[in-house]
């Protein structure tokens, strides 16, 4: 029974306090928004918690959970410890600066995961379900600020973008779990939101929080924060330098890609197509109930030619239909299968309206990321129960631009959500 009132308690303080903090940034969300996107996101968590626990043998999800029961106890016997896993001084001098500086990634994108849930679990006692409260707690942000971006320049269809953005149920799903990808989407959401303030303001608080999401994407992913680079540089020359934002975003990659295979005369860890290479051999060594066989990179640029077609087939395609072993699999079939729709879909729209595209240097810039990040993890990850977490973000920021293509602006909270359209006045 006491459980049950923790949980109660727990998720009434949570939905208050989101409320409370939603009203600062956004008056008009209101508070049925906060209680469905909330509701929505702790069942989605319970739910991704539960099919790993009696399906998968528990997965990372639950060892993480578990680990935050061990800093509890450091906190409270220890509080003195409680952060020398992350001395960045002690990795440093006992492995070096490129070992000590990676551990230190590692441990800090735990850390952020886990010494939260630590302080959490004062009230929980490791109640998993009672945690997945306080983490959608942190992670609901991520949906916020995005909602709060792409609103901003799409403002009449706030209604359809509120329902894309915190509905949308294979994203709400592996983006809601005890896992670092929640926390990933909170920080990109957080840089794009700030970043996109800034090139209005140009202050120091939307600067140091551009900087700051940035700089957790690079503790959590740092392959997902490298691709952002190019995308912002473009963003701000056709933004704040009044570029042709076609010529911004078309320049600013071709230097990119040039830039990133001259490297290879750079030795290691400069050596960048061979970093990604590195990256791909580490995923091979691991091991899979599933597993996708695509091209073997090495430094050499026509590797990555070579290996091109079988990036896009595994990012997009895969598994095939015939291939899915599995609730999750099927559902990832489920998921291409509607993209590949949407995607036709809007080439039709595009040759019989060439109004279909977002111009905005926004909706460049997030599309720009999206495929960038699908083909740098089609080169990479053979695992499709991987790959569709780590292709979560990017495949939301696809579905708000095709979304966005497909209406073209005919689609409004007007024209759908109010029932008074064909009175009379």
């Amino acid at each position: 029974m006491e459980i049950y009132l923790r949980y109660a308690l727990a998720l009434a303080f949570v939905l208050v306090l989101t409320w409370w903090l939603t009203r600062i940034s956004d008056l008009n969300f209101g508070w049925k928004r906060v209680l469905i996107a909330m509701m929505a996101k702790i069942f989605a968590g319970s739910a991704y918690g539960f099919l790993y626990l009696h399906f998968y043998g528990g997965d990372d999800t639950w060892m993480i959970n578990g680990d935050s029961l061990l800093e509890m106890d450091k906190l409270i016997n220890r509080p003195g410890h409680f952060f020398e896993d992350i001395d960045l001084i002690r990795l440093v001098g006992q492995n070096g600066l490129h070992k000590g500086l990676r551990l230190f990634q590692e441990k800090l994108e735990l850390a952020l995961m886990i010494k939260p849930l630590a302080i959490a679990n004062l009230w929980s006692k490791g109640n998993y379900y009672i945690n997945v409260v306080f983490f959608s707690a942190i992670t609901f942000w991520g949906h916020f600020w995005l909602y709060q971006v792409i609103s901003k320049h799409r403002p009449y269809l706030a209604n359809v973008l509120f329902l894309i953005i915190f509905l949308y149920p294979p994203i709400l799903f592996w983006l809601s779990g005890i896992r670092s990808d929640g926390l990933l989407f909170l920080f990109f959401s957080m840089s794009l939101w700030q970043f996109d303030r800034w090139l209005i303001k140009q202050n120091r608080i939307t600067a140091l929080g551009f900087l700051l999401g940035w700089l957790g994407m690079s503790i959590i992913r740092p392959p997902f924060a490298a691709l952002f680079i190019p995308a912002y540089a473009a963003w701000w020359l056709a933004e704040g330098k009044k570029w042709n934002p076609k010529k911004a975003f078309g320049l600013v990659y071709a230097i990119a890609i040039l830039f990133f295979f001259i490297t290879t005369i750079f030795p290691a860890p400069f050596n960048l197509p061979e970093t990604v290479a590195h990256r791909q051999a580490e995923f091979f060594v691991l091991h899979g109930r599933t597993r996708v066989a695509i091209d073997t990179l090495n430094a050499k640029p026509i590797s990555f030619i070579k290996a091109l077609p079988g990036a896009i087939d595994n990012t997009v395609f895969r598994p095939y239909p015939w291939q899915a072993t599995g609730i999750l699999q099927y559902l990832m079939v489920i998921q291409n299968i509607f993209l590949i729709c949407l995607f036709l879909a809007i080439l039709f729209k595009y040759y019989s309206d060439k109004k279909s595209i977002p111009p905005e240097s926004i909706f460049r810039a997030i599309l720009a990321i999206s495929i960038s990040t699908y083909l740098s993890i089609g080169y990479t990850i053979p695992f499709p129960g991987a790959l569709v977490r780590y292709r979560a973000i990017p495949e939301l920021c696809l579905l708000i631009i095709g979304s966005l293509g497909i209406m073209a602006g005919d689609i409004s909270n007007y024209n759908y959500f109010n029932v008074y359209k064909k009175k009379v006045i």
